[in-house]
C-alpha cells in the first residue's frame, strides 16, 4: 500500500478494522485531533522568533490536512461569538474587559468535529462574556 496519507475505508465510510470486516470508531481520529487543537492554541501564545515554532505550525497545519483529506471536518471556533442553540457545551466566565453585551468563544477543550458532514463530536468550549 503506498503511503497517500489517507485511511483506508469501508462501503460505509468509516475506517475498517485489521481484518477489514466493520467500521471501527473514529475514537483515534478524535484523539488526535483533540491534542492537535491544543497544541495550536498553545503554539498561538508562542512567540513566532522562537527557534521552530515555525516548523511546529507548519506540521501541525499538515496533519489537520490529511485529517481534512480524509473527511474529518474541525470547527473554527476560536474567537466566534456564541449564540444561544449552538450545539457546543460552554463554560461560562465573565470578562468585564469585553464589550456589554458581547461574548466570543476564548477557549477550545474539545473541539467540534464533523465525519464527512455528519458531528461525531460536539464542542467543548470556554465562553467569556460581559452582560453589563
Amino acid at each position: 500500500m503506498e503511503n497517500n496519507n489517507e485511511f483506508p475505508r469501508t462501503e460505509g465510510g468509516g475506517i475498517p478494522d485489521p481484518n477489514g470486516t466493520s467500521p471501527v470508531s473514529h475514537s483515534m481520529a478524535l484523539a488526535l485531533i483533540n491534542d492537535i487543537v491544543r497544541m495550536q492554541q498553545n503554539l498561538d501564545y508562542m512567540d513566532i522568533s522562537v527557534k521552530g515554532v515555525s516548523q511546529l505550525r507548519n506540521r501541525v497545519k499538515s496533519m489537520m490536512l490529511t485529517l481534512h483529506r480524509n473527511g474529518y471536518e474541525v470547527a473554527e471556533l476560536l474567537g466566534r461569538s456564541w449564540h444561544e442553540g449552538d450545539n457546543i457545551i460552554g463554560t461560562m466566565e465573565l470578562n468585564d474587559e469585553l464589550e456589554p453585551g458581547t461574548n466570543r468563544i476564548k477557549r477550545i477543550i474539545r473541539p467540534q468535529v464533523s465525519f464527512q458532514g455528519k458531528m461525531i463530536q460536539a464542542a467543548e468550549v470556554v465562553i467569556e462574556y460581559n452582560e453589563k
